[in-house]
């Protein structure tokens, strides 16, 4: 990814915390967080998280490069939700908002498993190892960005980072969302890290609202 537009996206964020209380971000939706909320994926704030206000800024002037997205966790569609619900939902938010790209999945459950257009999902266990390299020769080491929505354990979401980045491209952006414990980033030390934390428009805030941005330290 273009390394000045990310550092650009990222400075915003974190000059925006002002006394440690999170960025808030604006009430104006942008397309993500409209798409988002189509599909009921909890990353908008009308549904929990105000994640795509930073995932809009981060990837909008970069949507038609970007080649391949990796998201590790699905999720299932629940009992009497909204209909435009599905299992899958941030793949489908995805597929939307970036038009040229491969969109990979994985979960543990093999309930989650589909295929539909530019979407492929896998099955693949975060706390195997070895799965998680074969997750890699699956989709590819190419990938543009990897998101980390899984298990929100915090040993899990350190150990499949520690894992999957020595095998990805030098400028992959890898996002952990959800981070409760910040001790994750002393952890992931070997490497550049970056925590967003975000607030909603109307001042509601979630512990897990953070995300935890990794990159290669030889690259950014």
């Amino acid at each position: 990814m273009n390394k000045p537009a990310v550092n650009e996206v990222l400075n915003k964020y974190i000059v925006g915390n002002i006394d440690g209380q999170g960025f808030t971000v604006s009430a104006e939706e942008t397309e993500l967080c409209k798409i988002a909320y189509k599909y009921r994926t909890d990353k908008c704030e009308k549904i929990k998280h105000p994640f795509t206000h930073f995932y809009f800024d981060l990837l909008q002037s970069q949507k038609r490069s970007i080649k391949k997205l990796l998201e590790i966790g699905i999720g299932l569609k629940k009992p009497g939700s909204h209909s435009d619900n599905r299992t899958g939902a941030s793949l489908y938010m995805w597929n939307d908002f970036l038009p040229n790209t491969q969109i990979f999945g994985a979960d543990i459950d093999p309930l989650t498993m589909f295929r539909d257009g530019r979407i492929k999902t896998f099955l693949c266990d975060q706390a195997n190892t070895d799965g998680l390299k074969k997750l890699m020769r699956d989709t590819g080491s190419n990938l543009d960005i990897v998101i980390d929505d899984a298990s929100h354990d915090p040993s899990l979401q350190i150990s499949t980072c520690q894992t999957l980045m020595p095998l990805l491209k030098k400028d992959v952006v890898y996002i952990i969302e959800d981070v409760l414990d910040q001790g994750i980033e002393k952890r992931l030390r070997d490497f550049d890290t970056t925590v967003i934390s975000l607030r909603a428009s109307n001042g509601k805030r979630y512990p897990d609202d953070k995300l935890l941005v990794v990159r290669r330290q030889d690259v950014w």
